[in-house]
């Protein structure tokens, strides 16, 4: 479960109320999985240190939103520009995260690929922001990838160059009101074979963490496991950390099963 996971449902509904009273439900249902997205992101930067304190290292975040049709990109602005700093604040704050002083987020949206963001993160105070440096990961060779070697998908391969992942049944997820909660970027068709049949809707996701990725189970129905090395390891429903994958790790979520490759 997500760091933010007891608290997330009272931001998302704050998110979903402006969204809807600015934009209507259409709108609003993109924008919040966007919204969750982000969070999702910048929760992989809290640490915890002695004594299982949670700190938030840094002092500034950008958030930089893309998009190719300028009037999405006053719809990115005004539904984010003015919310998400609160609700990035309200979240570290209802986990007993200690954050800077000064803590601030930028909202920029600029002309781009459709529907995807990234997150700048800075260790200087905000007052001192012409000098501040952003932390950035550690330079990589290209992203990762994921082939399938047993079940059935849209495509033989899949290139990991997104901060999540999403794998599971179905490409979108709705509630009871028919608003999307979940996109999954790796799908097993609903009804494609019997190993398919073993994906859980919302079964698991890859994080990339600096140069690291890690896979996390989100509480499948038949779970998630790695087959490395002759041995296999579970992957605990819940555990945010997850499992670091290695080059040649066989994913296996039930039966359909998928190869990590550098």
């Amino acid at each position: 479960m997500s760091l933010f996971s007891e608290i997330e449902k009272s931001i998302e509904r704050g998110f979903r109320h402006w969204t809807e009273r600015l934009f209507g439900p259409a709108e609003a249902s993109d924008l919040i999985t966007l919204h969750r997205a982000i969070l999702e992101e910048i929760e992989t930067h809290v640490e915890t240190v002695v004594r299982g304190r949670r700190v938030f290292p840094y002092a500034r975040i950008v958030v930089t939103l893309t998009d190719a049709d300028a009037g999405r990109r006053a719809v990115l602005e005004s539904a984010f520009g003015e919310r998400l700093g609160e609700d990035v604040a309200e979240a570290l704050r209802g986990v007993g995260c200690e954050m800077p002083a000064g803590f601030a987020v930028e909202v920029r949206a600029v002309e781009g690929e459709a529907q995807t963001f990234d997150i700048r993160y800075f260790t200087a105070p905000a007052e001192n922001r012409a000098a501040a440096a952003p932390v950035e990961p550690a330079p990589t060779a290209a992203p990762a990838r994921l082939v399938v070697m047993k079940g059935k998908t849209e495509k033989p391969e899949y290139v990991l160059d997104r901060p999540r992942t999403n794998l599971g049944r179905l490409s979108e997820l709705t509630d009871a009101d028919q608003r999307v909660t979940r996109r999954n970027d790796v799908v097993f068709e609903e009804g494609g074979d019997d190993a398919n049949a073993t994906v859980s809707r919302k079964h698991a996701h890859i994080r990339r963490d600096g140069a690291d990725y890690r896979l996390c189970d989100d509480g499948s129905e038949f779970g998630t496991r790695v087959f490395r090395d002759g041995r296999s390891i579970d992957v605990p429903a819940g555990n945010r950390r997850g499992e670091k994958l290695r080059p040649g790790d066989e994913i296996y979520l039930g039966r359909a099963c998928l190869r990590f490759e550098r």
